[in-house]
């Protein structure tokens, strides 16, 4: 193995820190089952001028799901629990409308479930008020939603990342174990793994960072004027960076876990180890085969973990934010037997692209190269149009926010994406991501690893569809007015 360059890693959080305006992050680097490199860079309070340490803590958001799907399937190991289980049998007690019959637990274990980000479509305008709660208290998910969780498109037809699909896989553990997913979490997970300062109760106080936001950029106040909010006080302590609010994630299964690089530096071994005797390296394996996969060219969804390949490298993980001021990174890299932790404390649009250039220092990999060949004719006469999302208005309802419809137009001979909100609204050049594929596209912006989007064609060949790198898709509308 490629001896790990510490100096590069070191030298490229400190550029980050000064680029993004970060407040602090914690990097750490697993080989094997040993914490090879641990190091904190920036403040974990900026006004108190404490310097960000990886044996502080932080809530890792999503990263959570990660854990709860391990034990969802040493349940299933132990015969307790299927994957084609109905999650109507297994909550009774929860009503689940539309498509609910359907639901099974492979379904959420995938984010393939039809459920959205808000419970019913009277929660669209803002979903975070249903998913965040004030105390430390999670109620029942029947009691939580007395009129019951939509279910607005078919399980299994459609892939939307869903908080609330793990919400209800917790409950579905929790009541198999007679506990609390606090409690399985510290018997199945922690204990076991030695993760000693690891838990999913909220310890506000100095063991933890600061969580901060970054002032409010054009984007965001985009999105705060779709869900009729006012803008945030402009308390900016260094210009960039608002402490974020403390708040208590309701639905502990999707994303309470607190945490710091030591005790994650445990978790990512024991994932190393194909599981670590959560469950069996057989058991492990399938989680991480594609079990949602409709465009190989893209990434592709395991069973509670991300599938990629990035640098060259086949990639396993998950990421976590939190609005109280968070990012996380948890990156699996099995070939190399290493895995890279990052902690941030700040919420931030731009967190890929800093775990991008982190793991690109990781594996001491040069830049990708993209083909520099002319858009393919074919491609630019029938990729133009309005791009909008397949039924489901709760499955929609991340996307819209992120960036609405999407169009293509011809300007100059380039290929021009544009969005409604966010990142990419004044218009991206999108150029050939791969010498063999005329139909597989990047956008051409600044990051280390540009976005990918995949054409999709129908069988007369015209470009029917498109999908973006995490499974979305979104399909071709002729009767939909062009815009800017």
């Amino acid at each position: 193995m490629t001896p790990l360059s510490t100096e590069r890693i070191s030298d490229t959080a400190n550029r980050l820190l000064e680029t993004f305006h970060l407040p602090g992050l914690s990097v750490g680097v697993v080989s094997g089952s040993e914490l090879v490199y641990a190091e904190g860079f920036g403040w974990a309070d900026i006004a108190q001028r404490r310097p960000q340490d990886p044996y502080l803590h932080q809530r890792i958001g999503s990263i959570t799901k990660t854990m709860v799907c391990l034990c969802a399937m040493a349940l299933v190991e132990e015969g307790r629990l299927h994957l084609d289980s109905r999650v109507a049998d297994l909550l009774p007690d929860l009503t689940l409308n539309g498509y609910g019959d359907e639901l099974t637990l492979w379904h959420l274990l995938t984010h393939t479930g039809g459920i959205g980000e808000a419970p019913t479509a009277a929660d669209v305008a803002d979903p975070i008020r249903v998913l965040w709660a004030d105390g430390p208290d999670t109620p029942p998910l029947a009691e939580k939603y007395p009129d019951g969780i939509t279910i607005d498109v078919r399980p299994g037809s459609k892939w939307h990342y869903a908080n609330h699909g793990w919400m209800v896989a917790g409950e579905i553990i929790a009541r198999l174990e007679q506990a609390t997913i606090e409690t399985v979490l510290q018997r199945r997970i922690f204990e076991p793994l030695g993760m000693l300062q690891t838990d999913n109760l909220d310890h506000p106080g100095e063991r933890l960072t600061t969580g901060y936001r970054h002032a409010p950029s054009p984007e965001s106040l985009d999105q705060l004027e779709l869900l009729g909010k006012p803008p945030p006080p402009g308390r900016a302590v260094d210009g960039h960076n608002i402490p974020g609010d403390w708040v208590y994630i309701n639905g502990r299964a999707a994303g309470a876990v607190q945490s710091n690089i030591p005790d994650m530096a445990l978790y990512a071994a024991a994932l190393l180890a194909h599981g670590g005797g959560v469950v069996t390296p057989q058991t492990f394996d399938e989680m991480l085969k594609p079990h949602w996969c409709p465009d190989e060219r893209l990434a592709s969804m395991g069973l509670g973990f991300f599938r990629a390949h990035e640098f060259e490298e086949f990639t396993f993980g998950h990421n976590g934010g939190g609005d109280g001021g968070w990012n996380t990174n948890l990156t699996v890299i099995p070939n190399r037997k290493l895995a890279m932790l990052v902690h941030l404390n700040a919420y931030l649009d731009c967190s890929e692209e800093v775990y991008s250039q982190l793991l690109q220092a990781v594996l001491d990999a040069p830049s990708p190269v993209l083909p520099d060949l002319p858009l393919d004719a074919e491609v630019r006469s029938s990729a133009v149009g309005v791009y909008t999302f397949p039924d489901g208005i709760l499955t929609n309802s991340r996307p819209v926010r992120s960036h609405g419809r999407l169009q293509i137009t011809e300007e100059n001979g380039d290929l021009i994406l544009r969005s409604r909100r966010g990142d990419w609204r004044n218009g991206i050049r999108l150029i050939r991501a791969d010498a063999h594929d005329p139909f597989f596209l990047a956008l051409d912006t600044a990051s280390v690893v540009k976005p990918k989007i995949a054409l999709v064609s129908d069988t007369d060949g015209r470009v029917s569809g498109l999908r973006l790198d995490r499974l979305s898709l979104m399909e071709r509308d002729d009767t939909l007015p062009f815009w800017g």
